[in-house]
């Protein structure tokens, strides 16, 4: 048929568990939970095991060891996911130019048209997942449909390692009794909303009248009566690479200080700086994130002017006046996340004052010579401290 796709999807249950587990096997067995050191920590991810017992993703870590006594802590190792997921994406690449792989442990790859090299999708798709199991030790869930929506959903209805392959035409007939949760994009809140209209199933969401619906939803009522029916026009698109440098900090309590919580920033951007100078590169712009203690987030992106910028100075310079702008309510302060991205290589300009060339150099050579003592000492070694 003219212009019908075939989307694969693989999904890796728990993937960030399942690649901890690959290099400690004797945790296979036993409840593991990823989690940052402190009581005041929440859990990243859980292995089937710890999901058993009733912990899940975002749940306090001291909740979870009155749950389960015996669950095992492990620190996330992201760089090492990042990793993981990236030598998967180059390994379904030699299927298809087309591998989406935006969230580690979903893969999107878009196998229309390699019949003839490959053969039959539903065998292609299975060929991918004993690929993936041979060479990685990862089990996935497989879907096959015409877009990746129907494929998406069809892999979370089977266990890892079998193969759903929804015929073209079925794609609604497919979706009617499953829950409506089951969608992608469709939340507690939602699914609580639509539970209001006694609609629990996708098949009800499909027949529901358009402008009743659009009365709660709004403007993604029409969208949600399209994905319901199947329908989804997105295509594959390659994963590319952003290079980025982020330090998230949750704190040992609860700060409203402002003086500490400068402190705390100052160390998150000493810490980026450190990783920017080892890579030889200079941020384009920032973004800044403050999670309060009753729940609530604040977030901005700003440009950073200068091209050079490296010295830990310089960049707190440009974060702080940005955290005053943020940090504007009575509120405790649990969490404080800093990004750097847009990395270019430094480079410099001449200027049009002698004294301000001078002040500059003057601050990257005291960089310089922190960041020998830091590399012959250790890290902690040496810190800044501010005159009250």
């Amino acid at each position: 048929m003219k212009g019908l796709r075939n989307i694969v999807h693989l999904g890796v249950p728990d993937f960030y568990t399942a690649i901890e587990e690959l290099r400690r096997p004797e945790l296979k067995r036993r409840p593991l939970v990823l989690a940052k050191a402190g009581e005041r920590s929440v859990i990243q991810s859980v292995n089937s095991n710890a999901r058993k017992e009733g912990l899940r993703e975002g749940m306090p870590l001291s909740l979870a060891r009155r749950l389960c006594r015996r669950i095992n802590v492990l620190p996330s190792d992201f760089h090492h996911y990042r990793e993981k997921h990236l030598d998967i994406v180059r390994e379904f690449g030699s299927f298809s130019p087309l591998v989406e792989g935006s969230c580690p442990g979903s893969y999107f790859i878009d196998v229309t048209g390699t019949r003839r090299l490959w053969g039959p999708g539903p065998d292609l798709a299975c060929r991918m997942e004993k690929d993936l199991c041979g060479k990685m030790g990862l089990r996935s869930r497989v879907g096959l449909a015409s877009n990746k929506l129907v494929s998406q959903v069809a892999a979370t209805c089977i266990d890892p390692g079998d193969l759903s392959f929804i015929f073209p035409g079925n794609e609604e007939s497919f979706l009617s009794p499953l829950p409506v949760d089951l969608l992608p994009g469709v939340g507690e809140v939602t699914t609580s909303r639509l539970a209001g209209f006694n609609i629990l199933k996708i098949g009800q969401l499909a027949s529901f009248p358009l402008d009743m619906l659009a009365a709660v939803f709004g403007r993604s009522a029409q969208r949600l009566l399209k994905i319901a029916k199947g329908m989804d026009p997105a295509p594959v698109l390659p994963t590319h690479q952003v290079p980025r440098v982020c330090i998230t900090k949750i704190l040992d309590r609860d700060e409203i200080d402002l003086g500490r919580l400068e402190s705390v920033l100052f160390q998150q951007v000493e810490e980026a700086g450190w990783n920017l100078r080892r890579h030889n590169r200079c941020p384009g712009n920032f973004r800044l994130e403050i999670r309060y203690a009753d729940g609530v987030s604040v977030d901005t992106r700003r440009r950073i002017s200068s091209g050079s910028v490296q010295a830990d100075r310089f960049l707190f310079r440009s974060v702080l006046p940005v955290f005053h702008q943020l940090f504007r309510r009575r509120v405790a302060v649990r969490r404080l996340i800093l990004e750097f991205s847009d990395l270019v290589m430094p480079f410099s300009q001449l200027s049009l004052f002698t004294w301000e060339k001078k002040r500059s150099s003057k601050e990257l050579n005291l960089q310089k010579v922190l960041d020998s003592i830091r590399m012959k000492f250790g890290k902690g070694i040496i810190a800044w401290a501010r005159i009250a």
